[in-house]
């Protein structure tokens, strides 16, 4: 019963970093996409605080509800190399 609990813990721990971000960008080494990051945070689910434009430009979650791998998922659907992510 401990290690369910603890196996528990540690799945809940790792599916809550899935949710990374408070603020998301498309950008590679080529520079930094502003279309294609408004794009990508529209993707993102509707019933969260959510939103674009950012003070740079950014998709923006005061709540950190951003999904940063669906968000790197997108911008490179889109043909972007990546994206970046951070707090």
């Amino acid at each position: 019963m401990r290690t369910f609990a603890v196996f528990t813990l540690i799945s809940a721990l790792f599916a809550t970093s899935a949710l990374a971000g408070h603020n998301c960008k498309c950008q590679d080494s080529n520079g930094q996409y502003n279309a294609l990051t408004q794009y990508c945070c529209n993707q993102q689910p509707s019933i969260s605080d959510i939103y674009y434009p950012g003070p740079n430009h950014q998709c923006t979650s005061p709540g950190n509800e951003i999904n940063s791998g669906d968000f790197v998922t997108c911008c490179q659907g889109q043909g972007v190399g990546g994206a970046y992510c951070w707090d």
